[in-house]
Order: C-alpha cells, then sequence, then structure tokens
C-alpha cells in the first residue's frame, strides 16, 4: 500500500504529471496524441512527462492499440 502512496506522491508534485493523471482518470486511456492535445503539451514536453510517468509506474501502455492508461494499482 505504501507504494501506491509513494507513486501517487511523486507525480502530484508537478502539475502536468497530475493533470495527466486527471486526464487518463476521466478517460480511462487516451493516446499520445490526445495527451499532447488536450494538455496543451509540446512532443517534447510530452514525452517527458509520460516518460517520467511510465518509470514511476504511475502509468502503463499498449502498443496495439496504442495508448496510455494509469498502472493498474492506482485506479
Amino acid at each position: 500500500m505504501w507504494s501506491l502512496f509513494k507513486k501517487i506522491g511523486l507525480a502530484k508534485s508537478d502539475p502536468k504529471k497530475q493533470a495527466i493523471i486527471n486526464l487518463l482518470k476521466e478517460n480511462g486511456h487516451c493516446s499520445y496524441g490526445e495527451i499532447l492535445q488536450k494538455l496543451s503539451l509540446s512532443p517534447s514536453m510530452g514525452s517527458r512527462y509520460i516518460t517520467e510517468l511510465k518509470e514511476e509506474g504511475v502509468i502503463s501502455n499498449k502498443i496495439m492499440p496504442p495508448f496510455f492508461k494509469l498502472a493498474s494499482d492506482l485506479k
């Protein structure tokens, strides 16, 4: 349970990361392009935030079809 709170705490330290989490909570999943468009992120910044969230274990992604979602233990 502690790891769950730790993951969420790391992500909440950055408003853009929190916005990505909120977007995924609202929609269930989003493509990379949808995240960039809805949050007005540049491709480089979007890639940075998404990579960090994946490394922190907060989000996961599928290749086919290509989309991102919250990690299963954070739903």
